[in-house]
């Protein structure tokens, strides 16, 4: 027998530990567990009905902004005091005006920007994933294609090289797959 496996729990997980990795050098661990417990909180009351009681989902989304909140503001004080470069979004937020050339932004401003791109992003992200997995399971010849787009672009360059904007253009068939994987269809898939 077979393992089952939910395929939208897997790849919201991986696009949320993606997006915090970019966004705020977050990687595996206790950090990334916490916020992802919040975050997933916070979903849940977004999608609820707005009864703001105790108990309830809507109520609950609110505790959990203020826990993400929190944490995010421990993350700044941290940045700022360690004094480490970083070369991620909140370290160019963190030092965002320091030129004088615009407005230095508040930290406020930058928990309420990082809450809404890991919110916005994961969730588009992993459903498309999702849906990629799917489409290609069912269709193996369309898998084989993709494989083979990717592997020929990795020929030409040394394993430690990069995919460049370039390459991601010239990728017509994953673009493709992409595409027709955008829905909001649920899937469990058995390995």
């Amino acid at each position: 027998a077979g393992t089952v496996v939910d395929v939208q729990a897997k790849t919201k997980e991986m696009a949320l530990l993606s997006a915090l990795r970019q966004i705020a050098g977050v990687t595996a661990g206790p950090l990334s567990d916490a916020l992802k417990t919040e975050l997933y909180t916070l979903v849940l009351g977004t999608i609820s009905l707005p009864i703001n009681l105790p108990g309830t989902s809507y109520y609950q989304g609110f505790q959990a902004r203020k826990k993400l909140v929190s944490i995010l503001e421990q993350m700044i004080a941290e940045r700022r005091s360690s004094g480490d470069a970083h070369d991620d979004m909140l370290d160019a937020l963190l030092r965002s005006g320091d030129d004088g050339t615009r407005e230095k932004i508040s930290d406020e401003q930058i928990i309420d920007l990082l809450i809404a791109l890991i919110y916005s992003g994961y969730e588009t992200m992993s459903t498309t994933s999702m849906m990629a997995v799917k489409y290609l399971s069912e269709h193996p010849r369309a898998l084989e294609e993709l494989r083979r787009e990717h592997l020929d672009i990795r020929k030409g360059k040394s394993p430690d090289e990069a995919i460049s904007y370039d390459d991601v253009k010239s990728m017509t068939f994953t673009r493709a797959v992409s595409r027709r994987s955008d829905t909001k269809d649920k899937v469990r898939v058995v390995v």
